[in-house]
């Protein structure tokens, strides 16, 4: 009976795949990696743009350009022109961020989500499009980010609702999140090398190509999506029975969000002071030749790949062993890998000289396990706890684990001199071990959702 069980299990995750690397999958999984391309590749250059050619106060004037310096200037006092070019650059950040889950919600009212990724597309390349002349630079950037925004949480909704159940779920937005690493490698390096060698507005023109080869491949596999209209409803009984419901998926989802907020904010010191301090305290130096420090946030996208590959293998053979895990345990062990990277860069700092390259690779390690565990889950967990007629909205305030995180390293990233090393990586280490509790607390609430549904069934 073991062996036939087995059999069956390696048919359901033969069909499982067969399902998810469909057509319909990859038309929605290459959108992702075109637009990350496009935005990676963007933002890569932004603050040197905005620098050298938008507030530098050489040529034509950039429209909006001395409204901005004035409303900065006016907040935070006299700016350089680098200091102004990193404040527009955060702020267009957070304004992508922000921009999710309106994006979201529009299209769970319209009930359309293939209208609103279509003319999320459109109005991307008609921004980049501004964004190739310094006089409608900025508003061209204001339109890009917002409708980059705009189409990202419509894309992770409509695959959830491709896919079945919440394994099916979990390795989908797997996959979907290789992909996603992919256009960040990928968008940097192009958009990088066309503007050395040609000219910035020469990798602005390859992000909207990127946009636009996106969104034909979209376009070619969407009659093939299920229709928005065809959402499932959740049969919850009576009036009463769907508000009490409705409240604990809220709950759950709430306790779940903050998790990945706080595991994301610690996460994204990756890019930030893991890259100051490594410089001043890991040996990058090998048989003469010095790596850049720079190579870390490459190799944080390629450890990311790596390790999806893995869990693709690692826990359908954990769940064939009779240890099945759903989305808020698998929150719950990525909260705690974030910790523990931050606890052993904490570990590190206590010693004096130079460090191994070791101890910084298995931080990567550990923290690039967390985002492999962390961002599936988030989205298999809203996929199938979220009321379906807001799932969208609900998925938009998943992606703003991006905008609290961008606040939180600026705060906390104030504190870095002003405080030991060791100190500073276990205040990282806390933020990622609230994380733990508030995992643990959406699983605990799953739980009794889950009974509370078993006994209602069951009467």
């Amino acid at each position: 009976m073991a062996t036939a069980g087995a059999h069956l299990d390696e048919r359901d995750t033969r069909g499982s795949m067969t399902r998810i690397l469909d057509r319909r999958f990859l038309g929605l999984a290459m959108m992702e990696f075109w637009e990350r391309f496009a935005m990676a590749g963007v933002k890569s250059l932004l603050v040197l743009i905005l620098a050298d050619e938008i507030f530098a106060g050489t040529g034509r004037p950039a429209t909006g350009a001395l409204a901005l310096r004035a409303v900065f200037e006016s907040w935070f006092g006299p700016l350089s022109t680098t200091g102004l070019a990193s404040q527009v650059y955060g702020y267009a950040g957070a304004l992508l961020y922000l921009s999710v889950p309106l994006g979201g919600l529009i299209g769970d009212l319209i009930a359309r989500r293939h209208t609103v990724i279509c003319c999320g597309a459109a109005a991307m390349i008609a921004g980049l499009g501004l964004m190739l002349q310094v006089p409608t630079f900025l508003p061209g950037l204001a339109l890009f980010m917002v409708s980059t925004g705009t189409l990202k949480g419509n894309l992770s909704a409509q695959l959830g609702q491709l896919l079945c159940g919440e394994v099916e779920r979990q390795r989908g937005y797997a996959l979907y999140l290789g992909f996603l690493n992919a256009g960040v490698i990928c968008g940097p390096l192009v958009c990088g090398t066309l503007a050395a060698l040609a000219g910035w507005p020469y990798a602005i023109g390859a992000a909207a190509i990127a946009v636009l080869l996106g969104v034909g491949g979209y376009l070619a596999t969407a009659t093939r999506l299920p229709a928005d209209a065809a959402l499932p409803v959740r049969e919850t009984g009576p009036a009463t029975a769907a508000q009490g419901a409705g409240m604990r998926s809220s709950a759950i989802l709430v306790a779940a969000i903050l998790s990945i907020y706080f595991c994301w904010s610690a996460y994204e010191q990756l890019g930030d002071i893991f890259l100051i301090w490594a410089r001043a305290r890991i040996e990058l130096h090998v048989h003469g030749w010095a790596m850049p420090v720079a190579w870390f946030v490459s190799l944080d996208g390629v450890f990311t790949l790596l390790l999806i590959a893995g869990a693709q293998g690692f826990f359908p053979w954990l769940a064939r062993s009779g240890i099945g895990l759903g989305p808020e345990d698998h929150i719950l062990l990525g909260g705690l890998c974030c910790a523990s990277g931050y606890l052993l860069l904490a570990l590190a700092s206590m010693g004096d000289g130079p460090l191994s390259i070791g101890w910084a690779l298995a931080y990567l390690i550990l923290i690039d396990a967390a985002v492999v565990l962390v961002w599936p889950s988030g989205l298999t967990l809203i996929a199938a706890v979220a009321p379906p007629r807001f799932v969208g909205f609900w998925i938009g305030l998943f992606y703003l684990h991006g905008f609290f995180a961008s606040l939180w390293v600026g705060i906390s990233g104030s504190l870095y001199g002003r405080t030991s090393d060791g100190r500073f990586w276990l205040l990282q280490a806390a933020m990622a071990g609230v994380a733990v509790m508030l995992a643990l607390l959406a699983t605990a609430l799953r739980r009794r959702a889950s009974a509370v549904q078993a006994t209602t069934t069951s009467a």
